[in-house]
């Protein structure tokens, strides 16, 4: 069985992920993959001719959380030819099943209801933690039910990342790094190679790939050995993934340059990889500013193809 929200052999530790950010992410930047991978049993699909709008959030006030809710937005879904009703879609991220609560997603959806005037909602909860959930609420007496409330629920660990390892959904190829997968070195590799593949075949802008590349990584960390092993196994995806990190090092380069921006002790190349360290692992040391001002060319190309794989910042230094 894998271990989705862990590391691999002999991994650093990491920080806390936010769940919520990524998957709202997710959804905003592919809404129409997103909606037929969540709502695939209200057969929204990829190709269908609809119109995807993302209404106002919830004010603070009514926040649902208990800790931190996810995607506070409700989406309306409207097919252009008018075949079918506009739809609302509620997604709600719960990283822990446990802690789910049912009456919040009833208030949420009934405010909602209010709000929009409708009641064609469907509500999906999303997991990708292991564990139980309540499956629903159920309000009566003795002898009658009052309400009988229930929600669509995509549990990913349950789902296998083999199914979907060749899907032409870009969310799924993403989001196999959350599902069940042995926890072997080359299950891991697979997946991570899979999903790398897809974003490949399915996405043409290098700054997504670049996101999406991380967020796999983020929730899929290959250890020193297992990177070989990808290496091997996937050379392709290898090259193109290093082809990536040296073309983003060059196009933050050259837009320094169009912006006429003042460099001070480090080149285009130097500042563009620091911003990128910076966003990947936080602010710089002094130490690590005076390595990046005294580097060569050869090695801003070698840090900057291991800052797409390297779990930590030590890492990205090393020379092999």
């Amino acid at each position: 069985m894998n271990k989705p929200l862990g590391t691999g052999m002999n991994a650093s530790p990491s920080p806390p992920i936010n769940h919520d950010r990524i998957f709202k992410n997710l959804v905003q930047d592919y809404p129409q993959a997103a909606l037929a991978f969540f709502a695939a049993d209200e057969h929204i699909g990829l190709d269908d001719d609809i119109e995807i709008t993302f209404l106002g959030q919830e004010p603070p006030e009514t926040d649902m959380t208990e800790g931190k809710l996810i995607l506070d937005m409700p989406i309306r879904v409207r097919w252009r030819d008018g075949s079918r009703e506009d739809l609302i879609i509620l997604l709600e991220e719960e990283t822990v099943p446990s802690r789910f609560n049912p009456e919040r997603l009833l208030g949420y959806t009934v405010r909602v209801m209010r709000r929009e005037q409708t009641r064609h909602i469907v509500q999906i909860v999303i997991s990708v933690k292991r564990g139980t959930m309540e499956e629903g609420l159920t309000l009566g007496g003795d002898h009658v039910t009052t309400l009988q409330f229930g929600f669509l629920r995509c549990h990913l660990p349950d789902l296998r990342a083999a199914d979907y390892a060749h899907s032409a959904n870009i969310a799924v190829r993403i989001l196999t790094a959350l599902m069940d997968y042995p926890n072997t070195p080359e299950a891991r590799v697979r997946v991570y190679g899979q999903a790398w593949q897809g974003l490949l075949e399915l996405e043409q802008d290098p700054d997504q790939l670049v996101k999406y590349l991380g967020i796999i990584h983020t929730y899929l960390k290959l250890d020193t050995t297992e990177q070989q092993l990808y290496a091997r196994l996937y050379p392709q995806e290898k090259r193109h993934m290093n082809q990536l990190a040296e073309s983003w090092i060059e196009q933050g380069w050259h837009k320094g340059l169009q912006e006429g921006r003042q460099e001070g002790l480090l080149d285009g190349r130097q500042q563009t990889l620091a911003e990128l360290l910076t966003e990947r692992f936080g602010p710089l040391d002094e130490a690590v500013t005076r390595r990046l001002a005294s580097a060569s060319l050869d090695e801003l190309k070698h840090w900057s193809r291991r800052i797409l794989s390297a779990q930590t910042l030590d890492e990205v230094f090393q020379l092999q």
